[in-house]
């Protein structure tokens, strides 16, 4: 009941949402981080209350998913990890709503543009930006962890599916066990990726132009979650007659 009701809610904020981003379209306006006009400021105002109110829909959801009793073992650890992520993935957002030097200097001085916050760290909003994406390609951009982080969610069941995909090929996979094991070593990879791409976010770094510390970061954490499944594949699970058993009830 409670998962039903929040989740219409939820759909009727996102409907309001993207009704008043339309709006601003038609108008010429900036939709974010816009407080030029009176208008421009409420239109902002009312999609911050709305993101405000979308988060703490989320934050009961994931609430609800850590609270149910999911019997299989693998699926529980993919949608429990992967609510966690992506509602530390919607936090991430926080991150675009303070301004930015530049803006603070300029409200200072008394020349206010009418913009607080920013998606791009290190350069101005705007500029050269990706196909398709639009994030900055030369400096930093807070989005790209906000959406790698929201699609946790997606990720870590699709992880699943192809771990259950490959089990007829590979009896190792055959097992719930085995299967959740490797599920959470991809959630702490995942993790690990929303932590390295905000880390290289922050420092004003486009997500194609990494710098030689990014990329050995990157390597330890590909590093780290291949060892992670190397280990959970050659961890003892459940057996039953000599065979692998493909569901077992025991807790990871």
């Amino acid at each position: 009941m409670l998962a039903n009701g929040t989740t219409n809610v939820l759909v009727a904020v996102i409907y309001v949402e993207y009704a008043l981003i339309l709006v601003q379209v038609l108008r010429g306006r900036p939709s974010h981080f816009n407080f030029s006009t009176p208008a421009d400021s409420i239109i902002y105002s009312v999609m911050g209350v709305s993101v405000g109110v979308l988060w703490t829909g989320a934050l009961i959801l994931t609430i609800l998913v850590l609270r149910a009793p999911i019997a299989d073992v693998a699926v529980r650890w993919s949608l429990r990890l992967g609510v966690l992520i992506s509602l530390a993935g919607i936090s991430l957002g926080a991150l675009m709503v303070t301004p930015t030097a530049t803006q603070v200097k300029s409200m200072q001085s008394g020349a206010f543009a009418g913009m607080i916050g920013a998606h791009s760290v290190g350069v101005e909003d705007g500029g050269a930006t990706m196909p398709v994406t639009g994030w900055s390609a030369i400096g930093g951009d807070l989005r790209i962890p906000h959406f790698v982080g929201m699609h946790a969610l997606q990720a870590l069941p699709i992880v699943l599916g192809l771990l259950v995909l490959f089990a007829p090929r590979v009896p190792r996979l055959r097992s719930a066990v085995v299967q959740a094991r490797l599920v959470v070593v991809a959630a702490a990879g995942y993790a690990g990726l929303v932590g390295l791409v905000t880390w290289q976010a922050e420092r004003g770094q486009s997500i194609i132009h990494p710098d030689v510390l990014t990329l050995a970061a990157l390597g330890v954490l590909v590093i780290g979650v291949v060892a992670g499944a190397a280990v959970s594949l050659a961890r003892p699970v459940t057996v039953r007659e000599g065979s692998v058993e493909y569901r077992p009830t025991a807790r990871l």
